[in-house]
């Protein structure tokens, strides 16, 4: 079998193709190796296809009325990307930039319609993964409006320790170059604010940070410090 198969078969939402239609899809999906800061697609261009990650990480983010970065997603291998627009004619709603060397499988968008449509459950469980995204959102708007910027903070750790993380027990690694810069833009904070709260993390003893990551001592007791 070809690289693209054994691939493909390993995306969560092929995963119970039969042969023949993995075939078939490998047939319309192409391969691309992205560099590091290196762009996918920006924020309004004309949405051609649907991303696949078989290695590396990808930011998607909008860019707000003032210049802010707004982070939306990290995405990791197995990830598909956009989640929106299937079935009509709409722009790429973000930007996705890539974070480290990525290795990207590319369905064009009107095909991807057009298997979607041949195998309706592959569509189910396209829904289904945008009913989570849609969940998550909604979940962060209700941070942002009612928690301060220290449980923000906390309560993205534990999302991406749960997305990302490394398990070993009750401890986490969260493998993927985040910056504090990153955390700011996806709580809606400052830098300099971020500083001050991973500090404190830091200084209470629930997380270490480095350069390869965010590495989470207790899961339970990052969770306990924000009940």
């Amino acid at each position: 079998m070809t690289e693209k198969f054994q691939v493909l078969k390993q995306v969560p939402l092929f995963a119970e193709l039969n042969e023949a239609d993995l075939i078939a899809l490998q047939d319309i999906t192409l391969k691309h190796t992205y560099h590091k800061k290196e762009y996918v697609f920006m924020e309004g261009e004309e949405r051609e296809a649907v991303f696949f990650i078989h290695s590396g990480t990808i930011k998607t983010f909008k860019v707000e009325h003032d210049g802010k970065e707004q982070i939306i997603n990290f995405l990791q291998a197995g990830d598909m990307f956009p989640h929106v627009g299937f079935f009509e004619e709409t722009p790429y709603p973000a930007t996705a930039e890539v974070m480290s060397e990525a290795v990207l499988f590319m369905i064009r968008i009107d095909d991807f319609n057009q298997f979607m449509l041949n195998h309706p459950e592959i569509a189910m469980k396209v829904m289904k993964i945008l009913g989570q995204k849609i969940a998550i959102l909604t979940q962060r708007i209700q941070e942002m409006n009612t928690q301060n910027v220290q449980h923000r903070v906390v309560y993205a750790l534990i999302r991406l320790a749960q997305e990302s993380g490394q398990f070993d027990k009750q401890e986490i690694f969260i493998d993927m170059p985040i910056t504090n810069q990153d955390v700011a833009n996806i709580v809606g904070s400052s830098r300099e604010t971020i500083n001050r709260v991973l500090n404190h993390l830091k200084k209470v003893d629930l997380i270490q940070v480095s350069r390869k990551g965010i590495y989470i001592k207790d899961i339970n007791q990052l969770k306990e410090y924000v009940r």
